[in-house]
């Protein structure tokens, strides 16, 4: 009977606790991103699949999940990613706003994933999105907002690595057909693999040298300066040293290491590109970096630099309070003829801002043997109505009963 209603593969539900884990921390970034200005937009869970994959880099196209529209023929995919249809959305509707633009979202997408990867096809997104803006200050306010935002998560101890795609692209589109083996070899960090597809290629030798130190140009902000004497990538490289001076001023407190070699999104990004990384956890928890040639696949030229959160990376790290899915009150009237003011009760405890379960046809000891053992349903009592114009709380910390003559008596107890 169980194995009927069995879900596909990569998507699973989520119990009351586990729902509200995500919903707490989704809105707590939410709400520091509206805090920068930042402002919510809301896309479609499935469009049209030439238009959302227009804007696709080449990982996520072959990740699409696809279906014929019946009502049309269409074919019509469920989204990967969320950004290309943020793209859309300014290039179709934004486009006469006055810049820069900064948008937020938060949504689930829908990913294929190979039968036994361990990846879930279904991800809980949140995001940011400034676009306009093509100068350092742009790339630094996203980095120090992704970072801060994590840390109203009580998130500490991050990592973030930063590079730039801007130029690897330049490098590698010098370098003719050796250039998959060379992206190839400097995915995996192998120097041996990378020296045997440059050897004999037909290169510029300052190239060639310039992209057989790439492994090499990793660490800290202190291989900034090594790479500065580099002539050819100092363009680059003073962007991202520009970039770093400009999270000093935000005083993002995290660590950083930079690396000139790393391909990350490089069919995707333009120029800087980053990850922040919890070494509590595999994945990263935030993914991002300037990608200014989307928004030009849909008819209109604008720069643009953004991020995505996997909201789930973050549940094992962040510290959020538990006290929000409690109930803070369970109203229970002992006799029919007490529903009324039981009613009456709880509504008026909920316009006072608390969570109220009222219990019109409850056996009061049961109850409250229940949450005895579950203290997530109440964090102050029960409150039972024995007689008109009398309130009694059973608190549930303690199991102390108290009585009351009226509501306001009783609140001004807490």
């Amino acid at each position: 009977m169980l194995e009927r209603f069995s879900l596909p593969q990569g998507v699973r539900d989520f119990p009351p606790e586990r729902a509200e884990e995500i919903r707490r921390v989704e809105e707590c970034l939410l709400d520091e991103f509206t805090r920068w200005g930042y402002r919510r937009v809301i896309t479609p869970f499935f469009e049209s699949l030439e238009t959302i994959s227009v804007g696709l880099g080449d990982d996520l196209k072959d990740k699409i999940l696809k279906f014929v529209d019946p009502s049309t023929g269409d074919v019509v995919a469920l989204r990967p990613d969320i950004t290309p249809q943020i793209g859309r959305l300014v290039a179709t509707h934004l486009k006469d706003h006055v810049g820069p633009l900064r948008l937020c979202y938060n949504g689930r997408v829908l990913r294929y994933e190979e039968r036994g990867s361990g990846k879930e096809r279904e991800i809980f997104q949140v995001g940011c999105e400034l676009m306009g803006l093509s100068s350092p200050e742009a790339d630094g306010e996203i980095i120090a907002l992704a970072v801060k935002s994590l840390e109203k998560l009580g998130i500490k101890n991050l990592v973030l690595d930063i590079g730039h795609t801007g130029l690897l692209r330049f490098l590698l589109g010098k370098t003719g057909n050796v250039r998959n083996e060379i992206e190839e070899a400097l995915k995996k960090k192998d120097q041996e693999a990378l020296e045997k597809a440059i050897s004999s290629a037909p290169i510029p030798q300052t190239i060639k040298k310039v992209i057989l130190s790439l492994p090499e140009l990793y660490g800290n902000k202190d291989i900034l300066r090594r790479a500065k004497k580099i002539s050819i990538i100092r363009k680059y490289v003073k962007e991202l040293e520009d970039v770093l001076i400009l999270l000093d001023e935000f005083q993002v407190g995290c660590d950083i290491n930079v690396d000139l070699g790393e391909l990350r999104g490089f069919n995707y990004y333009t120029g800087v590109s980053f990850e922040l990384i919890s070494p509590r956890v595999p994945s990263p928890l935030i993914i991002g970096g300037r990608y200014d040639e989307l928004i030009e696949k849909y008819g209109y030229k604008c720069p643009a630099t953004g991020f995505a959160v996997d909201i789930e990376a973050l549940l094992d790290v962040a510290s959020t309070s538990h006290e929000d899915n409690k109930n803070h009150f369970v109203v229970i009237p002992t006799k029919p003829s007490l529903r009324r003011e039981s009613i009456k009760i709880a509504e008026l405890l909920r316009r006072s801002g608390f969570k109220v379960i009222l219990d019109l046809k409850a056996d009061v000891s049961l109850r409250r043997e229940r949450i005895k053992e579950n203290q997530s349903l109440s964090s102050y009592g029960v409150i039972i109505l024995e007689t008109t114009g009398k309130v009694r709380l059973i608190e549930s910390r303690t199991g102390v009963s108290k009585e009351f003559s009226n509501l306001e008596e009783l609140l001004s107890s807490i």
